[in-house]
């Protein structure tokens, strides 16, 4: 008789852009970022197949360059375009 298993999928999306903003005016999205993917490297660590070493690694690297993002960064808005008026007389004119 097969097993049965319960699995309780998790999402995590970053879809609430209150959220967002939020921690992009208080400076601390990138590091927030770096907790998360901490949290899911420590998820990973109970399991012990050789891929998830490599995941390990991976998530390590992507947490210390966001950490140096955090330190050394800030994140600003895009301005947006003005309509550029021309100033003058063209050189055809």
């Amino acid at each position: 008789m097969p097993k049965k298993y319960q699995i309780t999928p998790t999402t995590w999306l970053v879809n609430d852009e209150a959220s967002v903003k939020f921690h992009i005016k208080n400076n601390d999205y990138f590091g927030t970022m770096a907790c998360v993917l901490n949290l899911i490297k420590q998820e990973i660590k109970k399991d012990s197949r050789p891929e998830v070493t490599t995941l390990e690694k991976v998530l390590r690297n992507i947490e210390e360059e966001l950490i140096f993002l955090q330190n050394n960064y800030q994140i600003n808005p895009k301005s947006k375009k003005k309509k550029n008026i021309p100033k003058g007389k063209l050189i055809s004119q």
